[in-house]
């Protein structure tokens, strides 16, 4: 072959979807069916045609397809950074990396075994939208997540695709990450070129549809050579979700979840600047000016971040007037009013009809005042716990039981206390309901 890039795929019959697809890659066809030349791919360069009909003929079965290369595309790439020490996308680029077809590109989340970040979810689209993105949202949920939240999910602009969560073998029973091996169903959207992949507890803040060109796995640093899979650009292919099924009980992830796992897999991988996933975080042994701008990039208006990821005790499942985590001694790490009230401000904007899937549940309301009692009783100097709760939430009941503050009563009580325990007096909630 001379002066060009001829690449022959074999797809089985799980990949026949893809031929009447808007696919970047364009079918051809049989190449011996063509009787005339064809601009859509190379018909005239010299191939050795025996070596690639003996190709053909040992494929027992299947489509064969043959594609002709983007030359600006591979261009692009062959610039690219090789490994993962050097950041592949510049933070202060003039120009940004084009993407080829938007309509088979997508952002992608994951809901499973609980609904707690269905308000999350909502509002990471919202958020997607007013940065200006048109891509199609994508999430993936299991049967844990209600017909109620998934309206709310659709209302919100993600299109729903139900999935059968795949366990953890390495987790134990009913912990955190048992069912996080469930994102590997990405690679599963196989109708999209690229995903950029977000986990549900984070905000868009700038335009991130620049990523639609980077490679698999593209993402940012987590920890010297190792990425960070809260935001990922991948590739769907069933190849590679076969690939990543088949090894689960070989690999121990070095973090017990999907992250620690995938860097075991990919480890060939490009990455971006932090900014494109900013962990809302103060390390222990942070200077005051590394937290001060830390602090001053949550709140830069326009923004300066491109992605705020919230680690820690959630916005949505605090009152909105600060950040909860200023309550719980092994979360204060994670608080920041400024980043909170960023959250709420995306929050504001979206529509009513979407706002009401992140309203308290009871219990949640009673885990917020016990929290804050604790707090007080540590006598905590940032002084949170002393503040009036004006958030309309903590007013608003959608459950059948409503009476928040007398589950306070038994609060903290191991699950197989006895009778013998007395029973406190009814608590003074400083959080009234009322």
């Amino acid at each position: 072959m001379s002066a060009a890039f001829l690449t022959l795929l074999y797809t089985p019959s799980v990949y026949d979807h893809q031929m009447q697809s808007s696919s970047r890659f364009v079918n051809v066809g049989w190449i011996w069916d063509k009787t005339s030349p064809d601009p859509r791919y190379v018909s005239s360069i010299g191939v050795q045609w025996e070596d690639v009909y003996r190709t053909i003929e040992n494929l027992n079965g299947g489509n064969a397809w043959l594609y002709k290369p983007d030359v600006k595309a591979l261009r692009e790439k062959l610039k690219l950074p090789v490994g993962s020490c050097e950041l592949a996308v510049p933070l202060k680029a003039k120009a940004r990396l084009y993407s080829v077809d938007r309509r088979r590109e997508a952002f992608a989340t994951i809901l499973h075994s609980a609904s707690e970040y269905v308000c999350g979810a909502i509002t990471a689209a919202q958020s997607i939208r007013q940065a200006g993105s048109t891509r199609d949202l994508v999430i993936l949920v299991d049967d844990t997540i209600s017909d109620h939240h998934r309206k709310g999910l659709e209302a919100a602009g993600w299109k729903v695709r139900i999935i059968q969560r795949i366990r953890n073998p390495k987790a134990e029973r009913d912990a955190y990450n048992e069912w996080n091996y469930s994102k590997f169903r990405l690679w599963q959207l196989t109708d999209y070129d690229k995903i950029i992949f977000i986990d549900a507890d984070l905000l868009i803040l700038r335009n991130v549809d620049f990523l639609f060109a980077m490679p698999e796995i593209t993402a940012t640093g987590n920890n010297a050579t190792l990425f960070n899979s809260g935001v990922m650009v991948i590739e769907p292919s069933n190849c590679t979700f076969q690939l990543l099924m088949e090894h689960i009980n070989e690999i121990t992830s070095y973090n017990g979840g999907d992250q620690g796992y995938l860097n075991e897999i990919f480890t060939w991988w490009h990455r971006i600047p932090k900014h494109m996933n900013f962990l809302k975080h103060f390390w222990e042994g942070d200077e005051e000016e590394v937290k001060v701008k830390k602090t001053r990039l949550f709140g830069a208006d326009p923004p300066i971040l491109y992605v705020l990821h919230y680690l820690g005790l959630k916005p949505w499942l605090c009152f909105r007037d600060y950040d909860c985590n200023w309550n719980v001694p092994i979360m204060r790490e994670f608080a920041s009013d400024v980043a909170h009230a960023r959250w709420w401000k995306v929050h504001d904007k979206m529509p009513k009809k979407v706002q009401r899937y992140c309203l308290l549940r009871s219990r949640q309301k009673a885990g917020l005042e016990w929290d804050r009692r604790q707090a007080e009783k540590a006598n905590f100097t940032d002084g949170h716990w002393r503040r009036n709760i004006t958030d309309p939430r903590l007013k608003t009941c959608f459950e059948k039981f409503c009476f928040w503050e007398s589950m306070l009563w038994h609060w903290g009580e191991p699950k197989n206390s006895t009778k013998k325990n007395p029973v406190p007096g009814t608590p003074t909630a400083s959080l009234s309901s009322s």
